[in-house]
């Protein structure tokens, strides 16, 4: 999901990427700071501190929990060291610095798709892909909100595109594999720390990995070890700090199945009826134009409807039937569609296809600003 830092170079198509990142963190503060905190992010904050004999909460996310009592803490020690007038100002933390680390890993999402869409697609396919989650209503949401749902969307989403790049190394010599090991192990231990059946996102990571790699897949099974040992420890670690990795025993072999999962199958429509339509859309190029049926564009086309299905299988076994499954697919379907795009304005028809892509994405961020209006007015504070 990065490349090394020598490898980055600050031009137009960065400034303009850096700019729309703005605008989804000038959104995510707004959503932030204009919403009291549900009783669901109370417990998140709750269970971040180390569990006591006989203290159960009715969430299950060891990494959630742990992320959200950092801003708490830091707070608490600016106390201690800040002059007597701004010791009251710091009693009560302001709800957006209390979600502040969840909007820094929505932007680090959003990063990550741009870097990804740009290196596959070109400027265009990645300004398409990063505008679309930039003015997403449904990435906001979950990027300014105290829940896991945007720590298994990062930590899915690098998974899956670590797991390519990694891949693509194992042919080169070892002394390269290290940076991309790392980060698939932070990514595989994120993502087990925040949901322990998101084990099936870390299959579905490893079999593109396999898929990629005829002929090293030896080697392959050595850098899954080293991740996945890397994971974890991740785990490990987080767990010894809140006092549980999030499950007894008896859940693992006891499935709750909940009807109500089955809505996050229509995962598009979450995001508004502009997406939707935009995403059919580019099904119906995909599949009638050969040209645009290849491995970069049907690979995120394949992980949107697979994370989501693998994560409908694992979470019958969760204990907490809020979780929405249905945002783990999104980045995916922003970057299957920044491809279309990109494939589209490299025919004679450009022009046209350029005008389309602004309408829709225009039309698609005043909509956005319109829910998520609505949405800070019904619990303001």
């Amino acid at each position: 999901m990065l490349e090394p830092v020598r490898e980055f170079r600050v031009g137009r198509p960065q400034v303009f990427a850096g700019l729309l990142l703005l605008a989804f963190l000038v959104q995510c503060l707004w959503v932030a700071g204009s919403r009291k905190f549900s009783d669901l992010e109370y417990q998140y904050i709750a269970s971040g501190d180390r569990l006591r004999p006989g203290q159960r909460f009715r969430v299950t996310s060891p990494a959630t929990g742990l992320i959200a009592v950092l801003p708490l803490r830091f707070t608490a020690v600016l106390r201690r060291i800040a002059p007597l007038r701004m010791q009251s100002a710091l009693a009560i933390p302001h709800p957006w610095l209390v979600r502040l680390p969840f909007v820094v890993f929505g932007v680090w999402l959003g990063a990550a798709v741009w870097w990804v869409a740009r290196r596959l697609f070109g400027d265009e396919g990645g300004y398409v892909a990063l505008s679309l989650y930039c003015f997403s209503p449904a990435m906001v949401t979950i990027s300014s909100n105290i829940g896991p749902e945007i720590l298994l969307a990062w930590s899915g989403f690098g998974l899956v595109y670590t797991a390519i790049g990694v891949a693509h190394t194992v042919y080169a010599s070892p002394r390269k594999w290290a940076p991309r090991i790392v980060l698939l192990g932070i990514s595989i231990g994120i993502c087990l720390a925040t949901a322990l059946w998101s084990f099936t996102l870390v299959l579905l990571a490893f079999a593109f990995m396999l898929y990629l790699t005829p002929g090293r897949r030896r080697a392959v099974l050595v850098v899954l070890s080293s991740a996945s040992a890397m994971g974890l420890g991740i785990l490990g670690l987080v767990g010894w700090m809140v006092g549980s990795i999030g499950w007894g025993a008896k859940v693992l072999i006891t499935p709750r199945p909940y009807l109500e999962l089955l809505r996050n199958l229509g995962f598009v429509f979450t995001d508004g009826y502009v997406l939707a339509g935009l995403f059919l859309f580019a099904l119906v190029a995909y599949g009638s134009w050969p040209r645009a049926r290849y491995f970069g564009n049907t690979a995120p086309l394949i992980a949107s409807f697979l994370m989501v299905l693998f994560a409908l299988g694992g979470a019958i076994y969760r204990q907490d039937p809020s979780l929405e499954l249905s945002f783990v697919g999104l980045s995916f379907v922003f970057l299957f569609i920044g491809g279309i795009a990109a494939d589209l304005l490299e025919t004679q028809a450009r022009r046209t296809f350029a005008f389309f892509f602004v309408c829709v994405v225009v039309i698609k961020a005043i909509s956005g600003l319109i829910m998520l209006g609505r949405w800070t007015q019904q619990n303001f504070l």
